[in-house]
C-alpha cells in the first residue's frame, strides 16, 4: 500500500457544501496547490435541497433539478399571494446528492486534489508556518487550513434559526402544480413558534414537502408531527411512497464579526458568515465566496474568509431578528406583508444576498411599522455592527 501523503499547501476541513466548493472552484481555476480535503462522513447521501434565486444563467446551471419562474405565500386560512417575475428571475434547487457526485468526478479527476472520507479530526495548531491537523488517521501538515465544520451544538442551549423536516414523496396521481414552487405556506403562530410548510413540485406527482419553525428550540417529535399534518392536509385519501427525508437546522444570528485569530487558519461555512442571518439563505453566499477564495489562492495569496456585510444590512437584520423572535408580534402578517407589498426583484434581493438601499426602502413601506418601532428600542448599540 502506497504511504499517504501527509503535506499540503491547504488543508480544507470538512467536505460539505462550503469545503466541496472551495475545491470545485480551485480545481475549475486550474491551480496547482496539493489540497486535501478531509470529511468525517463515510458515505454521501442526497441529504439536503440547496434552494435559490438567480437569471438563467449561472455557474451550477448543470447540476440544477428543476426551477420555478413563480412561487407563492399564504398565511393560514388566507388566500395565496403568486409572485411571477417579468425577467428571467427563477427559484432554483439543486439536490446535495447531485452536488456531492459532480465534486467528487471533479476531485478524482484532479491529480492535486483529494479527498478522504471518514476521517475526525481531533486537533488543529500552527507552529511557525506550517499547521498541524491531527487526526484519528494521523497527522496532516499544510500552510494554510480552512475549517468549515459547523459550531459544536451546546447540550440544552436554545439557538434560534431555522428547524425544519421534510420528506420528498411521489404520490399515486397527479396531484402537484409543478411550475409554482409554495416557498411560504399556511403561515401560522402556534405555542411552539412560526412556522410554515415549505413545498417545492418536481413534478405532478413528486415533490419536496417540508415543515420549518423559526424558534430557540423543538423538539424531533413536534417537527415530524407537523410534517404528517402537512402531508396528509395536501394528499388527504391520494396514496403515497416517501423517497428520502431530510431535516436540519440553520443558525440565525448577527454575530460580532472578528478578524482571523491566525493568519494560517480560516473559518468558512455555516458556522462562519455564510448564512444571511435574518432569512437563513446560505447557498448563493457559499459560491461566491468558494469563488473569490479559489481566486485569491490561484493568484498566490492566502486564503479569504466569508467578507462581512455592510454595517447597515446587518443593522437590518438585527433589527428584523429582534421583531420575528417577539412573541407579542404577528409574524405571519409581516412575511406577507413583505410578499405582497414588494416586487418580485426587490424581495428576493431583500431576503437574499445581494439588497440595495432601495429594496430596504420598500421594505419599510410593505412592513407593519409598529413592531419595528418597538425592536429599535431593544436593539444593541450600532457600534460593533459597523466592525
Amino acid at each position: 500500500m502506497a504511504t499517504a501523503i501527509r503535506e499540503y499547501d491547504l488543508i480544507v476541513i470538512g467536505g460539505g457544501c462550503a469545503g466541496l466548493s472551495l475545491a470545485r472552484s480551485l480545481i475549475q481555476k486550474g491551480s496547482q496547490l496539493r489540497v486535501l480535503i478531509v470529511e468525517n462522513r463515510s458515505i454521501y447521501f442526497d441529504d439536503r435541497t440547496w434552494c435559490f434565486w438567480s437569471r438563467e444563467s449561472h455557474p451550477l446551471q448543470n447540476l440544477e433539478e428543476k426551477s420555478w419562474d413563480a412561487w407563492k405565500f399564504s398565511v393560514l386560512g388566507a388566500a395565496p399571494h403568486l409572485h411571477r417575475p417579468k425577467n428571467d428571475l427563477a427559484y432554483r434547487c439543486i439536490r446535495s446528492g447531485t452536488f456531492y457526485e459532480h465534486a467528487q468526478r471533479e476531485i478524482e479527476r484532479c491529480p492535486n486534489v483529494s479527498l478522504r472520507l471518514s476521517v475526525n479530526v481531533d486537533a488543529c495548531w500552527r507552529d511557525g508556518e506550517t499547521v498541524t491537523v491531527a487526526t484519528d488517521e494521523g497527522e496532516f501538515y499544510s500552510r494554510w487550513v480552512v475549517d468549515t465544520r459547523p459550531s459544536p451544538i451546546v447540550s440544552n442551549e436554545p439557538r434560534f434559526g431555522q428547524y425544519f423536516c421534510g420528506a420528498e414523496i411521489e404520490a399515486e396521481r397527479d396531484i402537484f402544480d409543478e411550475q409554482v414552487a409554495q416557498i411560504m405556506m399556511e403561515m401560522q403562530h402556534d405555542d411552539h413558534g412560526f412556522r410554515f410548510t415549505y413545498l417545492l413540485p418536481f413534478s405532478k406527482r413528486r415533490a419536496l414537502i417540508e415543515e420549518t419553525r423559526f424558534c430557540n428550540a423543538v423538539s424531533q417529535d413536534q417537527l415530524e408531527q407537523d410534517l404528517s399534518q402537512a402531508i396528509a392536509g395536501r394528499l388527504k385519501e391520494v396514496g403515497f411512497c416517501e423517497r428520502r427525508r431530510e431535516e436540519g437546522f440553520i443558525p440565525m444570528a448577527v454575530t460580532r464579526r472578528s478578524a482571523n485569530e491566525d493568519v494560517f487558519i480560516f473559518n468558512a461555512g455555516v458556522a462562519a458568515g455564510a448564512v444571511r442571518p435574518s432569512t437563513g439563505y446560505a447557498f448563493s453566499r457559499i459560491q461566491n465566496w468558494a469563488l473569490s477564495c479559489a481566486s485569491a489562492l490561484s493568484q498566490g495569496a492566502g486564503p479569504l474568509s466569508h467578507a462581512a456585510d455592510p454595517a447597515w444590512i446587518r443593522w437590518i437584520d438585527q433589527l428584523f431578528l429582534k421583531v420575528i423572535q417577539d412573541d407579542r408580534n404577528d409574524v405571519p402578517e409581516i412575511f406577507s406583508c413583505l410578499a405582497r407589498g414588494m416586487q418580485p426583484d426587490h424581495f428576493v434581493r431583500f431576503l437574499s444576498d445581494n439588497v440595495t438601499v432601495s429594496d430596504f426602502v420598500r421594505a419599510i413601506h410593505a412592513l407593519p411599522k409598529k413592531p419595528f418601532l418597538t425592536g429599535l428600542a431593544v436593539l444593541p448599540e450600532f457600534k460593533w455592527l459597523q466592525r
